[in-house]
């Protein structure tokens, strides 16, 4: 059983390298894009030197005129200390016209440990969201955290830089250059994406950051304090929204958690992660989890989510390994387990 499983495994990795989009094609962020191609950006970061170092790299190295201004711009990079989150960085639409951006906040949650190079790349990642991109496995910013470390991948490459001057190359340098996209009407989607701190890239990797993985659903979700941080904004503070989800174990895969647990989960109905998307009650996932501070859980990264469909598991992540376990199903995932822990 166990070797037809890994044989059916080696095929679907192989058949997936296969029918793989080539590098070369653009990664766009659902239709999002700067009105044209002088994105004026303010930069209070804390970590000012990091944020301007990656600001610098998509000035020079693109069509974009990216002047630093002392007010409120269509770009805002700042930091602070959010906490145990899960996410190291946040990109947020803040408001848009159509598909244009014309507000956007680049975030560091500094709360993590990351290098000098990891700042950089983070507001790197955030920023590039915000002119449009999405993530891309090229060896540049927009693909550190996910297809490789953050720390030490943090740079613009060739990739990033057709992209953006793809889609800017009919735009003009002063507003004034709507196109067709821009015409479009207010787009369905996601106006927050994250980069997270954990970055498992197998099941080994995913279950050696947690402490416990549970079979468990979904009997409450209830709207907790906002995370708040001061920052040069209006108001003086950002405000990040979040809830805790109150989950009833089913069965404890690996570790062991008592009856109920909650999870910490950023946003709300009207702020909702991509790749973390909302919570429903009566909903069963399968989800590896770790502690945190007050007492509630926190699925490691979106790699740790897996809802509990008819038709099987739906992984939240777009990992190629977590779409490998979420068609093994709970049964193939448990056996596997077991054979970590006795290893």
């Amino acid at each position: 059983m166990k070797l037809c499983r890994l044989a059916a495994t080696i095929v679907l990795a192989l058949t997936a390298m296969v029918l793989a989009v080539p590098e070369a094609a653009a990664h766009r962020w659902g239709c999002w894009i700067q009105p044209n191609r002088t994105v004026n950006t303010r930069n209070t970061a804390t970590n000012f030197s990091q944020a301007n170092a990656a600001l610098n790299e998509w000035d020079a190295d693109t069509i974009l005129s990216i002047p630093r201004l002392n007010s409120h711009t269509e770009v805002s990079i700042f930091d602070g200390n959010y906490g145990n989150t899960g996410w190291g960085g946040l990109a947020s639409i803040e408001s848009a016209s159509g598909c244009n951006i014309t507000h956007g906040h680049a975030t560091l949650n500094y709360y993590y440990s990351y290098t000098s190079n990891g700042k950089r790349g983070v507001f790197c990642q955030e920023f590039g969201h915000l002119l449009g991109l999405d993530h891309s496995n090229d060896g540049g910013c927009m693909g550190g955290g996910y297809f490789y470390s953050i720390n030490t991948n943090y740079q613009v490459v060739s990739h990033n830089i057709s992209d953006i001057n793809g889609m800017y190359a009919n735009r003009l340098v002063a507003p004034g250059g709507a196109d067709e996209l821009a015409r479009a009407e207010e787009p369905a989607g996601s106006r927050h994406t994250a980069i997270w701190y954990h970055n498992p890239r197998s099941l080994s990797e995913l279950a050696g950051l947690s402490s416990a993985v549970v079979v468990a659903r979904v009997v409450g979700i209830y709207d907790a304090p906002d995370i708040v941080v001061p920052a040069a904004l209006e108001g003086g503070e950002h405000r990040v929204p979040n809830q805790r989800i109150a989950f009833e174990v089913e069965r404890n895969l690996a570790g062991r958690i008592d009856r109920g647990f909650d999870l910490f989960h950023t946003g709300n109905d009207e702020f909702v992660l991509e790749d973390d998307p909302a919570y429903a009650i009566g909903e069963s996932y399968v989800l590896f989890v770790r502690p945190r501070d007050d007492g509630s859980y926190l699925v490691v990264s979106p790699e740790g989510r897996y809802r509990v469909t008819k038709e099987g598991l739906e992984a939240a992540s777009h990992q190629e390994f977590a779409g490998v376990l979420a068609r093994g199903g709970i049964e193939f995932l448990e056996i596997d387990l077991r054979d970590l822990a006795s290893r």
